[in-house]
């Protein structure tokens, strides 16, 4: 996968309205720039408007963010992928996600490999955030272990700086029999009517009803048939959103 697809120069720049905007922003105002509470975010190769943000946004270039991660990355001890099934780049948001081929949980059926999916934004939808996951060795299904796992966050408005990445992903070998007696547990379940409820909820009708339609054994079953609708139906762009709502779901 190209990473110099997601390190396009990004400038910030003055916003201007014309007077009939400016004057139900400020009535009386002649000046033709909005308040200075207000910034434009530019992508400056293709000159192409990203979004109108507030001054106290400070941007995290993705260039930036990936260097920080690579960094952390390359003192862990152990290899890394970059899996494009389930990144994504575009102007205002993008997804990467990076693979640990040799840290694996096994289900009975397939082997899983840990995850992290790292989240920036330039419009406000999203601060920069690192979610552990994992990916489904037979088919490629995504997961999010928010509950599991934890995840990181950081808000724009108070700067970024990656920590100690190695220290965190050592960790999650602890988590690992942790992760594997969960899935033991959804295994052993049946689907009752509390998670056809939840699922509903948190996933929405349409999503829902391609997996509720069909009876499953478990309730890893189900989760796993979620995935599998996700991962290759769902678009990039929208996939997090309901990997992170099963994962809720199912409490991993």
């Amino acid at each position: 996968m190209n990473l110099r697809d997601f390190s396009f120069p990004v400038v910030e720049r003055p916003v201007y309205a014309d007077n009939g905007l400016a004057d139900l922003i400020d009535p009386g105002n002649d000046n033709t720039f909005l308040k200075g509470d207000y910034k434009a975010i530019v992508r400056e190769d293709k000159n192409q408007l990203i979004s109108i943000v507030r001054q106290s946004y400070k941007v995290v270039p993705n260039e930036v963010l990936i260097s920080q991660l690579t960094q952390q990355l390359d003192l862990v001890d152990t290899s890394y992928e970059i899996d494009p099934s389930h990144s994504f780049v575009e102007n205002n948001r993008m997804r990467l996600q990076i693979r640990f081929p040799e840290i694996l949980i096994n289900d009975g059926e397939s082997d899983i490999a840990l995850s992290i999916y790292l989240h920036n934004s330039y419009n406000m939808s999203e601060s920069v955030r690192i979610f552990f996951g994992a990916i489904r060795g037979i088919c490629s299904n995504g997961m999010v272990f928010g509950k599991v796992l934890g995840q990181f966050y950081k808000k724009h408005t108070k700067g970024f700086q990656i920590g100690d990445l190695k220290k965190e992903i050592s960790a999650v070998y602890d988590c690992l029999p942790k992760i594997e007696n969960r899935i033991k547990q959804l295994d052993s379940r049946p689907v009752t009517d509390g998670i056809r409820e939840n699922v509903q909820k948190e996933l929405g009708k349409k999503v829902s009803q391609e997996v509720l339609d069909r009876s499953h054994q478990s309730q890893w079953a189900l989760y796993n048939a979620i995935t599998h609708l996700v991962s290759h139906v769902i678009q990039q762009r929208y996939r997090s959103r309901y990997q992170i709502a099963a994962a809720k779901v199912f409490g991993l």
